[in-house]
C-alpha cells in the first residue's frame, strides 16, 4: 500500500473470456469466441455491475491475448459503487466477470452455435456467476482506506479534594397493566 502512493492500488485482473469454449449466453444462445476476437487497443471496455450500464465503476486498462483466452487488468474507481465492488471481489463474492460484445463477424453453426472471430468488446462486467467458465478474477491489488477513529488522550492532574458518595434514594415504581374501556 505504501508504494502504491496516497491514493493506493484498485486494480483487478483476471481472464476476460477463454477461447474455443462454449457458453450459453442470457438470450440462450450457445456462444464460442475465437482466439483474435477481441481488440487488444483502441477505446478502452468499460467496467461494470452485472452488465449495468448505469453502475459504471471502471475501467479495462489492459488488454493481452493469449492462446488461452484474453487477460485483462481493470482499474476501479474511487467511489462507493468502486469501494462496494472491490470489497465483494476481495471477499470472494464476485470472482468472476462476463464480457459484453457486439460480433462484427461470426458463423452460426447447424445446431445453432455462434463463433465469433471478430468483435467490439464495450464493457467487462464483475458478476457472481460466469456464462464462459474460467472467466474469472485472478488477482486483486487493492487498497481501501479505512478511517481509523482518532484517539486523543486527556492528561488531567490528580485532585486533592474528594467528595464522599451518598447512597441515592430509588422511588418505588407500580407496574401498571393497560386494561380495556
Amino acid at each position: 500500500d505504501a508504494a502504491a502512493g496516497e491514493a493506493g492500488r484498485r486494480e483487478i485482473t483476471g481472464i476476460a473470456v477463454p477461447y474455443d469454449v462454449a457458453a450459453t449466453v442470457s438470450d440462450g444462445t450457445s456462444v464460442i469466441i475465437k482466439q483474435g476476437a477481441l481488440p487488444v487497443d483502441g477505446k478502452a471496455p468499460r467496467l461494470y455491475m452485472n452488465h449495468d450500464s448505469t453502475n459504471a465503476i471502471g475501467i479495462v486498462t489492459e488488454r493481452v491475448e493469449t492462446p488461452e483466452g484474453m487477460m485483462f487488468t481493470a482499474k476501479i474507481s474511487k467511489t462507493q459503487s468502486g469501494d462496494e465492488a472491490l470489497i465483494l471481489a476481495q471477499d470472494g463474492v464476485l470472482d468472476s466477470v462476463s464480457i459484453g460484445i457486439n460480433p462484427v463477424k461470426y458463423t452460426t453453426a447447424k445446431d445453432g452455435t455462434v463463433t465469433v472471430t471478430a468483435a467490439d468488446w464495450i464493457e467487462l462486467s464483475l458478476v457472481p456467476v460466469p456464462a464462459f467458465a474460467g472467466a474469472i478474477i485472478t488477482d486483486i491489488a487493492a487498497s481501501i482506506p479505512q478511517d481509523e477513529p482518532e484517539i486523543s488522550t486527556i492528561e488531567t492532574e490528580p485532585t486533592q479534594e474528594t467528595e464522599t458518595m451518598s447512597e441515592a434514594t430509588i422511588p418505588a415504581v407500580e407496574a401498571t397493566i393497560p386494561t380495556a374501556p
